[in-house]
């Protein structure tokens, strides 16, 4: 397959985003190889109070699809000595309560905690995405609710909360928040210049506006105030994207060995080796893809306004970033197709 840039396949991708409109909230995207073409183009505003048109420079918050770099986080400090997978939770989170003693950094980074989720506890106490939610309130509500939905390690249920509590096990495992670890030892050394967590407001960070829809079909502002990092809050850009992507090959942050660690998904039994109940290919913050005849890695991000979708195709050294600030845009959808043009093969397991 051919890596070097060409017209008729960038011609193909502009295609695909022609019906954006450019007086409204859009996106950018990009594709690259690591040593050859690069597809990326913006459509659509970052504000549209000022008019200022999305870059490919533009920060998005990427929402869920920041539990990679958490995950991530988690295996460098592991690979310092500093934690272990099969630490109990309460190690980190005492005031959890002993149920969830059983439920380990593993069953979290997985999906196979059990914890009940902090937004649905949230949402039972009328708290709106946008009021003000710090992170001591949401453990309250979590020590408050000493009922697991499920024993640990026996389904897989995707949580929001087992990787909202793995940025705190980063903090007392480092001495930092996520954002000041992140910063130091995984953006900073990568050169994602333009990437940060947000993790208080207001926040200086230049984002990207978020809209919806009214009822009128008007634009209109729709953003969260929640300061919960881990599970999501990772704001960068699609060139940023890129050079995280990059890394899967490079191992310039991490090494080679915790790179390939990040493709490893989950057990596939309990410790009893009955299977675990709706089991997915999940990696570490990253699921793992069966489509166009090979593997590859990808995670979808979607909070309040913002969209995003990451792909990373380890053989192709391949990665391809779609983020959005609206929210009805399927950056997934749009990052699908754009692999279909690049590669020449159709998604097969898609929807």
């Amino acid at each position: 397959m051919n890596s070097t840039y060409n017209q008729t396949t960038d011609a193909a991708i502009q295609q695909l985003f022609k019906n954006l409109s450019p007086d409204g909230p859009g996106c950018a995207y990009m594709a690259s190889f690591d040593d050859g073409a690069t597809y990326k183009e913006a459509i659509g505003l970052d504000s549209i109070e000022k008019k200022l048109p999305i870059t490919t420079k533009t920060v998005f918050n990427i929402a869920s699809s920041s539990k990679q770099f958490t995950a991530f986080a988690i295996l460098l400090l592991e690979q310092e000595g500093k934690l272990s997978l099969d630490d109990s939770i309460l190690k980190y989170v005492p005031s959890l309560g002993v149920y969830a003693e059983p439920v380990t950094l593993r069953h979290l980074i997985h999906h196979t905690g059990g914890l009940v989720d902090y937004i649905e506890l949230a949402e039972k106490e009328g708290i709106l995405y946008s009021e003000s939610l710090p992170v001591e309130k949401s453990l309250e509500h979590l020590a408050n609710h000493p009922v697991a939905d499920f024993p640990a390690g026996t389904k897989y249920e995707y949580s929001n909360t087992g990787y909202f509590l793995l940025s705190i096990v980063v903090e007392k495992a480092s001495g930092k928040s996520l954002r000041e670890f992140s910063k130091e030892r995984i953006f900073k050394p990568l050169n994602m210049n333009d990437t940060t967590i947000v993790d208080c407001y207001p926040t200086d960070t230049p984002v990207a506006r978020g809209y919806t829809k009214n009822e009128q079909e008007a634009y209109e502002v729709f953003e969260s105030l929640w300061e919960h990092t881990g599970d999501g809050a990772v704001h960068t850009t699609v060139e940023d994207l890129v050079k995280w992507g990059q890394n899967f090959a490079t191992g310039t942050v991490g090494g080679k060995e915790l790179v390939t660690r990040m493709g490893e998904v989950g057990p596939k039994t309990t410790p009893a080796g009955e299977l675990i109940i709706d089991n997915e290919d999940y990696a570490f913050g990253l699921s793992i893809g069966e489509d166009f005849d090979c593997h590859y890695l990808e995670h979808s991000g979607l909070w309040v306004s913002y969209t995003a979708h990451f792909m990373r195709f380890l053989e192709d050294h391949l990665t391809i970033a779609v983020l959005s600030n609206y929210d009805d845009f399927d950056s997934e959808e749009y990052a699908i197709k754009m692999v279909e043009i690049i590669l020449g093969k159709s998604a097969k397991n898609k929807d």
